[in-house]
């Protein structure tokens, strides 16, 4: 598993912030989903192709239990690139998903084990896309498809849940309250320099910053500080990070131009220099002006110029 899946899973994978992105989505911000009710389910697992057994993941996986009772399996699935055949891929997570309550219905029925209610639970999967290009293609299975007129009575389409988290209108923004919403805030901020970022402070900044890195590759954002500036040294709010980001960017960049402008002074000392030397074996007779000119790779007309010029400097 590289770096930047694991960043992105690792955010999400908070009961706080897993609870805070359903509750947003699902229950238009109300808290139905309590961080105490949400159970870390396994994200692997197999399905058997050409007489072998492959394993796939999904991003972040959790069971929703009310009193004790199941309700529903959530799952997250993170994209920062298009990718076309997503229903297809949602489909095998949530296939497999449904399978296992078949076979533990199954297993408990054969032993007459109390099967716990209710028997079978929806599996709901939400992909965030947290790229800046719009999602253009595929959304649903029949978009994957290749049909014959003939077949599109028969096949069954199923669609999936697209978030997309840098286009989400500010009022859906609103609903989340964890670091998710900081995620989302920062992803607009991006788009829009003018975008207004919520002044709530982050509950897992570290996590935050290794996610943005992986998504930006920008290794300033390990040089914020998790505190604030405020004299109570509180956690630093994802305004201040993004103006201490932004001050950090505006510091390197005039590093930068200090960087070049030095090395553009030695360059033209060395230029001013080695004409000064050839002019001087010119005058001497120890080099034609042409081979002067060569040495330099200028034209004579050139190499005149840069005479001129640097012996009245």
């Amino acid at each position: 598993m590289g770096q930047k899946d694991i960043a992105e899973k690792t955010l999400e994978a908070y009961n706080d912030v897993f609870a805070d992105i359903v509750n947003g989505l699902v229950f238009k911000g109300k808290k139905v989903v309590k961080e105490d009710d949400l159970q870390e389910m396994s994200p692997v697992s197999a399905f058997k192709s050409d007489k072998k057994y492959h394993k796939q993941e999904r991003d972040v996986a959790k069971l929703w239990k009310e009193n004790g009772i199941r309700v529903a399996l959530y799952g997250i699935e993170n994209q920062t690139t298009v990718d076309s055949s997503m229903p297809l891929r949602v489909i095998a997570y949530d296939g497999v998903a449904y399978k296992k309550q078949l076979i533990e219905n199954s297993k408990s029925k054969k032993k007459k084990e109390p099967i716990e209610q209710p028997k079978f639970y929806p599996i709901i999967t939400f992909v965030l896309y947290l790229g800046d290009k719009p999602w253009k293609s595929n959304k649903n299975l029949l978009d994957v498809l290749t049909l014959r007129p003939e077949f599109k009575p028969f096949v069954s389409d199923y669609k999936i849940n697209l978030i997309d988290l840098s286009n989400l209108p500010d009022e859906q923004v609103k609903l989340f309250k964890s670091d998710f919403r900081s995620l989302i805030d920062w992803l607009k901020k991006q788009k829009d320099p003018n975008y207004e970022v919520d002044p709530r402070t982050l509950d897992h900044p570290d996590e935050l910053k290794q996610l943005l890195y992986s998504m930006s590759g920008d290794e300033r954002v390990f040089t914020i500080p998790n505190n604030s500036n405020e004299e109570d040294g509180g956690t630093i709010t994802m305004c201040e990070f993004i103006d201490k980001l932004e001050a950090r960017g505006e510091a390197r960049g005039f590093e930068k131009g200090i960087e070049k402008g030095i090395e553009k002074g030695i360059e033209k000392g060395i230029e001013k220099g080695k004409v000064l030397t050839l002019t001087e074996l010119v005058k001497k007779g120890l080099l034609t002006i042409q081979q002067a000119a060569e040495e330099m790779n200028v034209t004579v007309a050139k190499f005149k110029a840069l005479t001129k010029k640097f012996a009245t400097n």
